[in-house]
This record gives structure tokens, C-alpha cells and sequence, in this order.
């Protein structure tokens, strides 16, 4: 039998997850009151399961810490992507409320974006997270079972969600969110804070300069 030695498994074209938390409780109710007050101020739309706001919260006052904050993360993933650009900004930043467990969001992408994020600011027992799907059809083409799933061999995966918790992710990635078999208790709703980054800059690929601005 023949040997093969210097074994290693190398990565390629992974569509990669962004986790960070934020710890402060007392930040993340402070959060949820925000969204709560710009309901009541008929800042967006919804239907009896759910409510989102207008895509501009990040230009609101009470929000300025946050979107500063979330942009500050994104750019760290753009370091790490090693994207040259002269910044980046919040194209877009909206507040979801599921307000019962039936709550679902399809999966789907965010076009014209370069980088998109979900913050988890409040999450009811039971409540569902955010699901992530495999952005490449061809690999699902042929399915073999397996004899567990994971992040390197599903096509969907869930990350366990906690209140706190950002996912930040290329906006191509599907994404999206399951309803849950379980009654909220009362007055507790799922809360989440969305948005979409872009650059600027001078894009010099040949095939395709740009200049964003």
C-alpha cells in the first residue's frame, strides 16, 4: 500500500462568518427601547407577525453609536480581506421585530452591497437566530449523506444565536430566518438590527475600473 504523508486540508473559496458580541446587557435593552419607540412612531411598516423600519436609522441621533460602531467593525473585516479603499460607509441600516414565533424571512442576499451584518439585540427563548445557506449550487448538485452535518459539509447552517451576538458577512451569502415551534412569553419579541457597508475608493481591476464615491 502506497503512503501519502504531509497530509493537510486547505481552504478554498470559503464564504466566511464574522462573530463578535456585545456583552452590556443594559446597552442591549437600551437598544431594543430605540426600536420600540421608532414602532410607535410608525418609523417602517409591518403585519401581525412582524415589523421592520425605514433602511435610515443609522442617520437617527439615538442610533449614532451603534452604526458607528457597527461600521468600525466591517471595516476590520475589510482589513482583514485586505481591500484597498480611501473608506467605507453604511449604505443602509434597518430595525426587525418578530413579534410571534411564525416570524420567517426567506433566504436571500443583499445586491449592491460589498459586506452585510445582523446584531441578535434581543432573542426570546425559543426565538430562531439567523440561518446561513451555501452560496455555490454546483456543490449541491450531488449529495452524498453524511454521518453528522457541519459548517464544511451543510448546505444550510445555523450558528447559535444570543442576545449581543453580530454575524458580518459578504452580502452574496444567502441568509435568512426559520420560524420557531415555540410561544414567545408574554411581551418578549425577537429584535434585530440589519445593514449593508460599501467602499470607497478606485477599483483598478482591469476588466472593470470604478471609482466609488
Amino acid at each position: 500500500m502506497i503512503e501519502f504523508l504531509n497530509k493537510e486540508v486547505i481552504s478554498l473559496f470559503p464564504s466566511l462568518l464574522f462573530h463578535s458580541k456585545i456583552e452590556n446587557k443594559q446597552l442591549l435593552k437600551g437598544i431594543a427601547q430605540s426600536v420600540m419607540d421608532l414602532k410607535k412612531k410608525s418609523h417602517g411598516n409591518g403585519t401581525q407577525t412582524g415589523w421592520w423600519s425605514l433602511d435610515n436609522i443609522h442617520e437617527l441621533p439615538e442610533f449614532e453609536e451603534l452604526a458607528e460602531s457597527l461600521l468600525k467593525e466591517a471595516d476590520s473585516v475589510l482589513d482583514f480581506f485586505k481591500v484597498k479603499r480611501d473608506g467605507c460607509y453604511l449604505t443602509s441600516m434597518w430595525a426587525n421585530i418578530a413579534n410571534r414565533p411564525e416570524y420567517s424571512h426567506q433566504n436571500h442576499i443583499h445586491p449592491n452591497s460589498l459586506l452585510s451584518g445582523v446584531l441578535h439585540v434581543n432573542l426570546p427563548e425559543g426565538a430562531a437566530g439567523t440561518t446561513f445557506g451555501d452560496p455555490r449550487p454546483a456543490a449541491r448538485i450531488f449529495e452524498p449523506t453524511h454521518t453528522e452535518l457541519n459548517q464544511f459539509n451543510a448546505g444550510m447552517f445555523n450558528p447559535p444565536g444570543e442576545e449581543g451576538t453580530l454575524f458580518i458577512f459578504p452580502s452574496y451569502l444567502p441568509h435568512g430566518v426559520n420560524p420557531s415551534a415555540k410561544v414567545f412569553a408574554k411581551d418578549k419579541k425577537r429584535i434585530t438590527i440589519s445593514f449593508n457597508v460599501m467602499i470607497t475608493g478606485r477599483i483598478e481591476t482591469r476588466t472593470a475600473p470604478l471609482t466609488l464615491s
